[in-house]
Order: structure tokens, then C-alpha cells, then sequence
């Protein structure tokens, strides 16, 4: 009889603990989920049309619609066992917790980083709002995010259009030249080349056209080397003209005349 008892009071706080374990599942689920619908979010906004996720962002989102399904599908088994069969279901709840903690870390990992791109973007756009500063350098090995928090910067400009006259955004091309970088230039500011013009002429035309405006950016993306502005026919940066340079060089030849 008490060996009985002993049984029925061990079922019973299996039950208990199992009830209590899966309380504390669909609360870091619902974590879980919250977490995932703010990154949907953020994606919305920070997402190119047609631009892949990162692989790791990609088998993050798969897991937790994983998990989901499979903690859904534990619910019901649970709820369809008896009293005495509910216990066994802990080792598989146990199991759940610790992967959805899991996908919780990583994603407050993740969210570092986050809060360190939103500290460079702060810095970025305090130097082009400041008017004794003229040229800026955005340096970083490739993969660290710098094409995204430029883009982001541009994005910004060209939404406040009263910061700036005009944003000029370049990237440079493989096999880079003055000629090249010339034409880019000349199809965001409604510069037409005949084809027959020398370097010279083409750079005073540029010269001219962005003399008219009083306050521009230009942002060269993955720059490799350093270029004569005078060549390419951009103002020398001064109160409310801007270059900013994105490149993977930490040190690149001074930039001016």
C-alpha cells in the first residue's frame, strides 16, 4: 500500500513539474515569437527589394518556425496522454526550453551587433552634419556591414532632403579610371557626355554643375585607392560639401588636388 502511495505521489509531481516546465516553455516561445516579429520588422525597413537574407538569419527564422510547430505538436500529445503517461512527455519539454533558449541568445548576440551598427551610423551622420568636417572615412574588412550602413546613411539623406542639395552615390568599378568614375557621376546629376571629351573637359562640367549646388554628398562604395579630385571634377569638400570614402583599405594616399 505505501509502495502504491509512493507511485501516485511520484505521478503527481511529475504532473506538477511538467505543468511548470511547460508554463515556462510557451513563455520563452512568446519571447521567442516577439523577438522574431521584431526582426520581421526591422527587415521591412532595412532590406533592399530582392536582397537575400544573410544564411545565418535565414536558418534562424527556419528554426523557429520549427520550433513552433514542434511545441504545438508536443502540447497535443501532452493533452491527449493520461495522468499517468503526462510525465513522460518532461525530457522532450526540458528539451524545447533549452533550444528556444538557444534561439533567443543568438539573437541577442545578434543584437550587439545591431546596437554597434547604430553607433557608427550616429557617428557617421554627426560628421556630415558637422560643417568642419569635410571628408569621411568609413573602413572595415569585408562582411562587417559597412555597404549596409552606408546605404542606410544614404537612405536617411535622401529622405531629409533639406540637409542636402543632391547624394551622389558611386561604386567604384572593378577596374577602376577617371573616365569610369566620371561617367557615374554625370548620370546622377544630369551631366551629358558627347564621347569625344578629354579628361579635362569632362571634369570641368562636373566642376560646374555641382558648383551651382550650395550642399552635396558623395559617397564612393569600395574604393581601393585614392583619386584626384580635381581630375574627377568634384569640389574640394568644404562647409556642406561632403566625401565620404567606404573602403576595406585602412589606410588609404590622401584624397584631394
Amino acid at each position: 500500500m505505501e509502495f502504491a502511495l509512493n507511485k501516485i505521489d511520484k505521478h503527481w509531481d511529475n504532473n506538477r513539474s511538467l505543468n511548470q516546465h511547460m508554463n515556462d516553455l510557451k513563455r520563452k516561445v512568446m519571447e521567442l515569437n516577439g523577438v522574431k516579429e521584431d526582426i520581421d520588422s526591422r527587415m521591412k525597413v532595412e532590406l533592399q527589394p530582392r536582397k537575400k537574407l544573410k544564411r545565418e538569419v535565414q536558418i534562424w527564422l527556419e528554426n523557429v518556425e520549427r520550433i513552433n510547430g514542434e511545441v504545438q505538436n508536443l502540447n497535443e500529445r501532452i493533452g491527449e496522454s493520461s495522468t499517468l503517461t503526462r510525465g513522460f512527455h518532461a525530457d522532450d519539454v526540458l528539451k524545447r526550453i533549452r533550444e528556444v533558449e538557444e534561439l533567443i541568445q543568438f539573437c541577442r548576440q545578434q543584437d550587439y551587433q545591431v546596437k554597434g551598427t547604430k553607433v557608427c551610423m550616429e557617428e557617421i551622420w554627426k560628421c556630415l552634419m558637422d560643417d568642419e568636417v569635410g571628408k569621411i572615412g568609413v573602413w572595415g574588412m569585408g562582411g562587417v556591414g559597412k555597404t549596409s550602413i552606408m546605404k542606410l546613411i544614404n537612405n536617411q539623406l535622401l529622405q531629409e532632403r533639406e540637409k542636402f542639395d543632391i547624394v551622389i552615390w558611386i561604386t567604384a568599378p572593378k577596374e577602376m579610371s577617371i573616365a569610369k568614375l566620371q561617367k557615374a557621376i554625370a548620370s546622377q546629376i544630369k551631366v551629358t557626355f558627347c564621347g569625344d571629351e578629354c579628361e579635362t573637359r569632362r571634369a570641368r562640367m562636373l566642376f560646374e554643375t555641382l558648383s551651382w549646388k550650395s550642399r552635396f554628398v558623395v559617397i564612393f562604395d569600395d574604393i581601393w585607392e585614392a583619386v584626384s579630385l580635381e581630375k574627377l571634377g568634384i569640389p574640394e569638400p568644404s562647409t556642406g560639401i561632403k566625401l565620404v570614402l567606404k573602403t576595406k583599405k585602412r589606410k588609404l594616399k590622401k584624397w584631394g588636388r
